[in-house]
């Protein structure tokens, strides 16, 4: 067998490898309305059953630096963050928390907890919903 060969037959079984590894388990959704299940899901009862593309933007080395690293990875995980941006996509900012309020009330939390999560928020320059977006989910995903 030649090198070339043996080349492209290797390149072949490592390719196949990945296939058998993509499970549907393991698979990142494409399909619009399963993404917003998957995210309806994380926001209401916490459980991840799917991956999304989402997933890839956390940077846990990034993230770990924060000292409330615990409670923002959990938003980050509750899809807090995506849901935020969502709403904000086709809205002006009004510089309040109105919205983080209501995602919040949906993941249900009581309203000593939603008091410090956004007590958080301020404490890294989230001063409102957009400010949210920008400077404290900033601290979660990227480089």
């Amino acid at each position: 067998m030649s090198l070339g060969n043996a080349k492209r037959t290797a390149n072949r079984e490592r390719r196949r490898e990945l296939r058998e590894q993509l499970t549907p388990e393991n698979e990142v959704l494409k399909d619009r309305k399963l993404i917003n299940e998957e995210v309806k899901r994380r926001l209401v009862s916490g459980v991840q059953t799917t991956a999304l593309e989402y997933d890839t933007l956390f940077n846990y080395e990034k993230a770990s630096l924060n000292k409330d690293f615990d409670l923002l990875s959990l938003l980050f995980q509750r899809m807090f963050f995506y849901r935020l941006n969502e709403k904000l996509s086709g809205l002006t900012c009004d510089h309040t928390f109105r919205l983080s309020n209501l995602i919040l009330t949906q993941m249900q939390f009581s309203r000593g907890k939603m008091n410090e999560i956004l007590e958080v928020f301020k404490k890294n320059g989230g001063t409102c919903d957009c400010e949210i977006i920008y400077n404290v989910e900033r601290l979660l995903i990227g480089n």
